[in-house]
């Protein structure tokens, strides 16, 4: 490695001279110049760095009618009816396809959180589009057909979701009475404690 070194070295010396002599020798003529680019070693690459890009922002999704869910036997979900968007009802929760993106949220209208395709609940991400949507199309027919005498399993979103919220009020209400009840029991098993430590103290005194 140094003799390899050494050599290089030397015929850079031999380079420079000649490269002196032919600029002395052409120091009268016009436009002549002389451009040495002498190279030792690996050089340094030049490093790029990029500036991240940004994810686009989350779109802003507003349902602002209630909604009408029918339920296709075939498909085995709700899938909303009458309304201009893909919108289905899985699990208690409610999923949007929007814009190229998968959208979920406890209510029928929102808030609305963006989410990736593979989270979407097994049974729903194994349906294509295209499927859902003509068993989508064809349940709301029989449904419009005779509304009345539906047999099909539907609901209406704006009605179920306030019977949750009452009921959902109505569990906090028993939790509540449950919770004073069993205050209520501590306070007096420990004044009936308190009442028989006394009781034994007067008796130690006679």
């Amino acid at each position: 490695m140094y003799r390899k070194l050494k050599q290089i070295c030397s015929l850079a010396g031999v380079l420079v001279a000649a490269a002196l002599a032919l600029g002395a020798s052409a120091a009268c003529a016009n436009n002549v110049g002389v451009d040495l680019n002498i190279h030792l070693g690996n050089q340094p690459q030049q490093v790029i760095v990029r500036e991240p890009v940004a994810a686009p922002p989350a779109p802003v999704v507003t349902i602002e009618e209630d909604v009408d869910f029918v339920y296709p036997e075939d498909l085995g979900f709700y899938v909303a009816v009458g309304v201009p968007y893909d919108l289905f009802y899985v699990q208690n929760n409610y999923y949007l396809f929007r814009d190229g993106r998968w959208l979920r949220a406890s209510r029928s209208r929102g808030p609305w959180m963006v989410m990736q395709r593979r989270d979407l609940p097994p049974g729903l991400r194994r349906q294509k589009l295209d499927r859902i949507r003509a068993f989508r199309n064809a349940e709301y027919d029989d449904y419009r057909r005779d509304r009345d005498h539906y047999r099909g399993r539907h609901f209406h979103a704006g009605k179920e979701e306030w019977k949750a919220e009452r009921k959902e009020e109505k569990e906090r209400w028993k939790e509540e009475k449950r919770a004073d009840k069993e205050h209520w029991k501590e306070e007096k098993r420990a004044e009936k404690e308190e009442r028989k430590e006394h009781k034994g103290r007067r008796h130690d005194d006679d």
